[in-house]
């Protein structure tokens, strides 16, 4: 199921991937931290994979959720979704939902492609070794979170909230 792209890299997936970006009430988003069974073992990312023929990415992140972590799709509203990664013979969607409200203490049950799971703010995400390519599209993905979250846009990187801290003023990248 890998496609060898004109980028050089392999990719999961002939018809790309999707992966889903779980929010909860507190604004925090849930990670997977990838096993050994999988492509960049030891990194984290969002819950997801390879697409299957016909699926639309909010169904395939929606079932890669349930796959991976154990939450099933009735526990996430689908809110929208972040194009990742194009090299238009593969593409990644990201499909940011939030968590239903009755599902807060919703027993996570991952399966032999994670190791563990975890909850952090989108200021978080860059004090964890990330998929490379997730990292590749978090400056995207922060923009997309805050809007979704309702916050101006997070700093994106340790140094910028540093910065942050510092000058005690917002600073943003591109600024």
């Amino acid at each position: 199921m890998w496609v060898w792209c004109r980028c050089g890299r392999r990719h999961f997936g002939h018809y790309g991937a999707a992966g889903l970006v779980l929010i909860d009430d507190a604004g925090r988003v849930l990670l997977a931290h990838r096993s050994e069974h999988v492509h960049f073992a030891g990194t984290w990312s969002f819950p997801g994979g390879a697409l299957e023929q016909g699926e639309t990415p909010a169904d395939g992140a929606l079932r890669e959720l349930y796959e991976e972590i154990g939450v099933p799709a009735t526990a996430v509203t689908v809110v929208t979704t972040v194009a990742g990664m194009d090299h238009e013979v593969w593409r990644y969607t990201y499909v940011l939902g939030r968590l239903n409200t009755q599902w807060t203490d919703v027993p996570f049950a991952p399966n032999s492609e994670t190791e563990a799971v975890a909850w952090l703010t989108p200021d978080e995400l860059d004090t964890v070794p990330l998929h490379p390519d997730l990292a590749i599209d978090l400056p995207k993905l922060r923009s997309a979170l805050a809007t979704v979250i309702g916050t101006p846009p997070f700093p994106a990187t340790l140094a910028e909230r540093k910065q942050k801290d510092t000058a005690g003023s917002a600073v943003v990248a591109g600024d």
